[in-house]
C-alpha cells in the first residue's frame, strides 16, 4: 500500500498548524501588556506555544522523514533538490532554536509565574517573543520553499 499521499496530507496539515501559530502568537502577544505581563495571558501564550510548537514541529519532522524515505529525495542532498535541502537545514535550525532558547526560557517563565503573583517582569517574555519571531519567520520561509519549488526545478 502506498502511504505517500497520506504522508503529504499529514505534512500539509501539520504545516497549517504551525502556520496558524503565527497568527495566534500575534494575537496573544498583543494581549500581553508591554510593561508588566498578567499571569493569565502569559499562561495562555505558553500553552499555545507548547501545543502549536510541539504538534507542528514534531508532525512536520516525522512526516517529512517519512516523505523523504518513501520518495526519490534524500536528506541534505544539495546536488539535486536544493529547495528540499534548504528546507531540511532550516528545520534543523528551528529545532536548535526551540531546544536551546524556547524550552529553557519557557521553563524560566513558568517558574516566575509560580513564584510571582498576578504580574511579572517582561525580560524572559521578550526573549521568548524574539525566539518565536525567528521561528515563525523560518517556518514561513520553509512554507514558501514548499509552495514555490516547482517554479525553480
Amino acid at each position: 500500500m502506498n502511504l505517500y499521499p497520506t504522508y503529504i496530507t499529514l505534512h500539509i496539515l501539520f504545516a497549517g498548524i504551525w502556520l496558524s501559530f503565527f497568527v495566534t502568537e500575534l494575537i496573544l502577544r498583543g494581549r500581553i501588556n508591554k510593561e508588566v505581563a498578567v499571569k493569565e495571558n502569559v499562561s495562555s501564550y505558553l500553552m499555545f506555544t507548547n501545543i502549536f510548537g510541539i504538534s507542528g514541529s514534531i508532525g512536520i519532522l516525522l512526516t517529512g522523514i517519512m516523505l523523504v524515505l518513501n520518495s526519490g529525495y534524500g536528506f541534505f542532498d544539495m546536488s539535486s533538490n536544493h529547495w528540499l535541502a534548504a528546507k531540511q537545514i532550516i528545520l534543523v535550525i528551528i529545532l536548535l532554536i526551540t531546544f536551546s532558547m524556547v524550552i529553557p526560557t519557557a521553563g524560566e517563565i513558568r517558574r516566575e509565574l509560580e513564584k510571582n503573583g498576578d504580574e511579572m517582569p517582561m525580560g524572559n517574555i521578550k526573549k521568548l517573543f524574539k525566539a518565536n519571531i525567528i521561528i515563525n519567520f523560518l517556518v514561513l520561509l520553509n512554507f514558501l520553499f514548499a509552495i514555490t519549488y516547482r517554479f525553480y526545478i
